[in-house]
């Protein structure tokens, strides 16, 4: 065999090896949550439900006030247009390929939240952590272990008081509100402060937001991989929630 040939066959076995590599550690992290996109999803649904309706009166639409309760029906978790859990975390990955971003959700979700026709009074919602997906399945394995799923499965935020609103109009309008409370994760409580945007679309209230986390607050240990040199010490988590009565 010619030393041409020899190299030829060397540089393809090296290119094979890039690219299967390239597969392994390609980030395919979705964006972060976006009240228009949810917002969007929650008025299809509903165009949808008045098509299926058999009646032609007109529905007058109640104010906010009231008990909603989560909604997993509601959209796709394929294309995370769903109630979801999740997080996003930055990881540095080894042979100089530099930064990803790692997400992982789950839609494993449930809970109430308690609404005046101007304040937020109540929330309890609990994400079932043993359900998180990301786009590696050697990655989902260790977050469980860091998360010690096993004896702590769920996490758990719940309001710690009163938030005024403000006029949440069933068009579509948005607010966006900082919302105090306590987040359970791994069997630890800490408090956080939570950014929400929502929006009551026609009879569903439709919540995105995110608060970030710090993995020592929960006992947690960033999980570590062959091919990941390291991961932060900390990370958001955000969700997308549908609510209905």
């Amino acid at each position: 065999m010619d030393r041409r040939r020899l190299a030829l066959m060397v540089l393809g076995v090296v290119a094979v090896a890039v690219a299967g590599w390239w597969f392994l550690v390609r980030s395919d992290a979705p964006p972060a949550p976006d009240l228009a996109s949810a917002v969007e999803t929650a008025s299809e649904t509903q165009d949808a439900a008045t098509s299926a309706s058999s009646t032609t009166s007109t529905t007058t639409v109640a104010g906010p006030a009231g008990t909603w309760t989560v909604d997993t029906t509601i959209g796709s978790f394929n294309d995370f247009t769903s109630t979801w859990v999740g997080y996003r975390v930055e990881e540095v990955l080894g042979n100089g390929i530099g930064a990803n971003t790692a997400v992982g959700r789950t839609p494993l979700v449930t809970g109430s939240v308690e609404l005046s026709d101007d304040a937020l009074l109540a929330v309890e919602v609990t994400s079932d952590l043993r359900g998180l997906r990301s786009d590696k399945e050697y990655r989902d394995g260790r977050v469980r272990r860091a998360l010690h799923t096993d004896d702590h499965p769920t996490a758990t935020f719940t309001l710690v008081g009163p938030v005024a609103l403000g006029d949440m109009a069933g068009d579509g309008t948005s607010i966006e509100v900082a919302v105090a409370g306590t987040v359970v994760i791994n069997g630890v409580a800490s408090t956080v402060d939570v950014a929400v945007a929502a929006a009551l679309v026609g009879d569903l209230v439709t919540v995105v937001g995110s608060f970030p986390i710090v993995f020592a607050d929960h006992a947690i240990e960033a999980p570590s991989a062959s091919i990941v040199v390291s991961v932060e010490d900390h990370g958001v988590v955000e969700f997308q929630l549908f609510l209905t009565r």
